[in-house]
């Protein structure tokens, strides 16, 4: 028998349905006596520096002795605080046991207090108070947040009281304040109570019982969180670390179909619904009658982790956004979107905005110190179900802070073929993602594997396996793959040959002058993209640069321009154009070759989005083009001789410790390598492949 009932025993009712429930029999006043108290304790001694308390009467007590103090409880039924049952009990009540009701603001106040906007006085764990350091005015805060809550306490309905009462009865955090209002609970019937209460809400074919049972304080935090109105409110991180599996329980009420004809499931977890509820199309598109995109949509709903291999402009952003905003209304989850490049987060965020869609988040280096602060601070206020970042900002201590107080749904990975060193564009820091979640994992207590979906426009088999092997390996996941094989039949391709480099500028003013469209053109140096843009627009084409080295405001500025068609021509490198959605695009020329096929494919790939456009591709090229592609091919080259030079830097790092991390170019720092970067990148997958076999992370 519960501390309630053996202090205040029950008394019997019947109620209209034959339940038999029990009234609590509280003080004979409206509240009780009671004492709400603080206590600072020593960082270094722990030991109890000084106490705050405040009596139901007004009366204040402010020293540091606990004998003086148990005189001034003298009377009191009742002893509240903010986190006093795990924390300041335990330094009041070392050496002799408690007489008294503990009634604990904290765990009460997210079951009261669940949607934004949240109780002014919470903020995480703790109280708002502007005096540092003064137990007393703590407390007057702390009661202050009592009083409210027993005040919303009383709003609820009577049906919604007995189910909390029913449920949490039996559970310390929360029996001293159930005792306190003279809650009333049942001991039948519940499940029946929670359906009806809900109905429209969660799957009518969860396991209602089981989670009251095994489950009950997370039960109770999940069916507070589904009761909020704004999909935007979140449950406090604090809750979730001391509570982990209240992510579960959402997902199981909210987010798991059960493909028994429930009304619930059949419109919310449905992706055709939810496609014209959030972008008004009809029909998903299919690839040669296949219906891949429907179906990826449809297994990353049912929690599956993915490869879905779609053609450039195919439609692979809609195919993650829309299961990360179904799951961001359904259980307030977030997705995050790890990408290589800036201009795809951007563009996305925006594409999203126009749609009047302000889920999407993006954190990245392009961002001032102000914007990014206002970033950060939407997705700890819930209001991103959709974050973008680069690879590298995983090894950011403020994104994994953010990340372990969101209740994160998915990962999902763009340009997925830079996990392989096979693929054309091997991205060193992507080896890192799999560490970071299987750490994360384990830090929110995860009762299942986060799934994971990794998307990209082009892949051979060795990549795709590549992909598929990682992920069993570092996450024991199985990945189901959707891979298209559509052409992209309204582009046109074709290969110019120039005689030198006038002649080459030459034949590209002629395509400037037959096609008045938006138009890429594609250089392999980062210099060239000024240079040419600067002779364009001498000559009445008027042209901006792109490439990866420019100052980021400048960056930003050209892009927007290009894709809000104050300029129809971008000159740029590589670094432009993946998931660009400029849909009329109708020209893109490569007035230097491309260094792979695949690059060439993804690249070229920007031309024409729109189906209903017929656009243009070309290659400008000299025979000296090819001469010097194979002559830097050759450059990138290890010797033996640079793989010892490797081997031994990797001795010295570790030397002293058994554990580093460190990127490819620190290593080729430390060997001695004194050369750029854009000549390392192919030396790099091979620096890489030695590297990932060293397990000193």
């Amino acid at each position: 028998m519960s501390i309630w009932n053996r202090l205040l025993g029950i008394r019997n009712t019947e109620n209209t349905n034959n339940v038999i429930s029990h009234k609590i029999i509280s003080a004979p006043h409206d509240l009780p006596n009671y004492v709400i108290i603080d206590i600072e304790i020593g960082l270094k001694d722990h030991k109890i520096h000084d106490i705050g308390a405040l009596r139901h009467d007004g009366a204040t007590y402010h020293k540091t002795s606990k004998e003086e103090l148990f005189n001034f409880l003298d009377g009191t039924d009742y002893i509240c605080g903010h986190n006093i049952i795990h924390h300041d009990a335990k330094y009041l009540f070392i050496d002799q046991p408690c007489h008294w009701f503990l009634v604990d603001t904290l765990y009460i106040s997210p079951l009261l207090f669940p949607e934004r906007p949240y109780h002014r006085l919470l903020k995480d764990d703790k109280l708002i108070s502007e005096q540092i350091n003064n137990p007393v005015n703590d407390c007057e805060k702390a009661k202050d947040l009592l009083l409210d809550e027993i005040a919303r306490w009383n709003s609820l309905s009577d049906k919604k009281r007995k189910l909390f009462a029913s449920i949490l009865k039996d559970k310390k955090e929360f029996e001293g304040f159930l005792s306190m209002v003279g809650a009333e609970h049942v001991n039948e019937g519940l499940v029946e109570l929670v359906k009806d209460l809900y109905v429209g809400k969660i799957c009518r074919h969860a396991d209602i019982d089981m989670l009251i049972k095994q489950h009950p304080c997370e039960f109770a935090y999940a069916l507070a969180l589904i009761d909020t109105t704004d999909y935007r409110s979140i449950t406090p991180g604090w809750v979730l670390y001391n509570y982990p599996d209240v992510e579960f329980i959402v997902k199981l009420l909210r987010h798991t179909s059960c493909n028994e004809n429930c009304a619930y499931c059949n419109t919310q977890l449905d992706v055709l619904h939810n496609l014209k509820v959030f972008f008004g199309y009809e029909h998903f598109r299919t690839y040669e009658g296949e219906p891949l995109q429907e179906q990826a949509a449809e297994a990353a709903v049912k929690g599956k982790s993915l490869l879905a291999i779609f053609p450039t402009g195919g439609g692979k952003s809609l195919t993650f956004q829309l299961p990360a905003l179904m799951s961001g209304r359904s259980v307030h989850g977030l997705t995050v979107i790890i990408s290589p490049l800036q201009s795809l987060m951007k563009d996305q965020v925006d594409n999203l905005a126009d749609r009047g869609i302000t889920d999407a988040v993006t954190i990245n280096g392009l961002l001032d110190p102000i914007t990014r602060a206002l970033s950060i601070q939407r997705v700890q206020d819930g209001e991103a179900s959709l974050l973008y970042i680069s690879p590298e900002m995983l090894r950011s201590k403020t994104i994994e802070k953010i990340l372990m107080a969101r209740h994160v749904v998915r990962f999902v990975i763009d340009e997925a073929h830079c996990f392989s060193s096979w693929g054309q564009d091997f991205r060193v820091d992507y080896l890192y993602i799999g560490k970071f979640i299987r750490k994360y994992q384990q830090k929110k207590r995860c009762k299942n594997p986060i799934p994971i979906s990794c998307f990209t426009a082009t892949a051979k088999q060795k990549v795709v396996q590549d992909i598929c092997d990682y992920f069993k390996q570092m996450l024991n996941l199985d990945m189901e793959l959707f891979a298209s094989k559509a052409s992209r039949t309204n582009l046109r391709y074709s290969v110019i040959h120039a005689e030198n480099d006038h002649d080459k500028y030459s034949k590209l003013r002629s395509l400037m002058g037959e096609h008045n469209c938006p138009t890429i053109i594609y250089v392999s140096r980062t210099k060239h993209t000024k240079e040419l843009a600067a002779k364009l627009t001498h000559d009445g084409y008027e042209a901006l640069p792109f490439n990866g080295k420019m100052d980021s405001d400048e960056k930003i500025a050209n892009q927007d321009a290009f894709m809000n068609d104050q300029v129809h021509i971008i000159v740029a490198t590589s670094a432009f154009g993946m998931g660009i959605d400029k849909k009329d695009v109708g020209l893109v020329v490569h007035y230097d070759i491309s260094n792979s096929l695949e690059n060439y494919v993804q690249e070229a790939g920007r031309a024409g989005r729109d189906p209903s456009l017929s656009a243009r591709c070309y290659v400008l090229y000299s025979d000296n083009d090819l001469d010097k592609h194979f002559i830097l091919l050759n450059q990138t080259k290890l010797s033996i001789s640079e793989i010892q030079q490797i081997w031994k830097a990797i001795k010295d790092l570790t030397r002293q410790r058994m554990r580093v991390s460190c990127s490819a170019l620190e290593i080729a720092r430390q060997a001695g390598w004194m050369i750029q970067c854009s000549i390392l990148k192919p030396a790099y997958a091979q620096l890489w492949l030695l590297w990932s076999k060293v397990d000193i992370w």
